[in-house]
């Protein structure tokens, strides 16, 4: 496993220092001090930070130990979660940012097995709406608008 920490940490690493890179190139747009570049160098320096820590990790040999099998339905859980996020990314310009939002939570906590589906249906609304209402009144950034909201 240490080999496969370390490969993934260095693979990581490469990508995280190229999306600190990349992100600078955004436009100074700087509105309250800072510009469209702060929020994904702040991912890409947190990813940088736990790339490093996975190859120090590794090279320490604090690497965990290799599973035997990967549980099919596990992969297959997976496989679908995916093809929910790439249809939430088609469905967001038709249905609208918050009612997508919307199914999209609700869909993927039946999917993992929320049973109590008063618990499904409250927090996805309430999850959705509440990022809805920051991006449009508090930070003024236009969402998607669809047949609903």
């Amino acid at each position: 496993m240490k080999k496969v920490d370390i490969g993934v940490g260095a693979g990581l690493l490469t990508l995280s220092i190229w999306l600190f890179w990349y992100s600078g190139r955004y436009k100074e747009l700087a509105v309250m001090g800072y510009g469209p570049d702060l929020f994904p160098r702040i991912l890409a320096s947190m990813m940088i930070l736990l790339a490093s820590g996975l190859i120090i990790n590794a090279l320490r040999g604090k690497s965990l130990k290799k599973e035997d099998n990967i549980d099919p339905k596990g992969f297959l859980r997976v496989l679908i979660s995916i093809g929910i996020c790439i249809g939430y990314l088609f469905l967001i310009n038709w249905l609208g940012f918050a009612t997508s939002t919307f199914l999209f939570l609700f869909i993927l906590m039946t999917l993992l097995k929320q049973k109590r589906i008063l618990l499904r249906i409250s927090a996805s609304l309430i999850v959705s709406l509440t990022v809805w209402v920051i991006f449009r009144y508090f930070l003024v950034i236009p969402l998607p608008e669809g047949l609903l909201i």
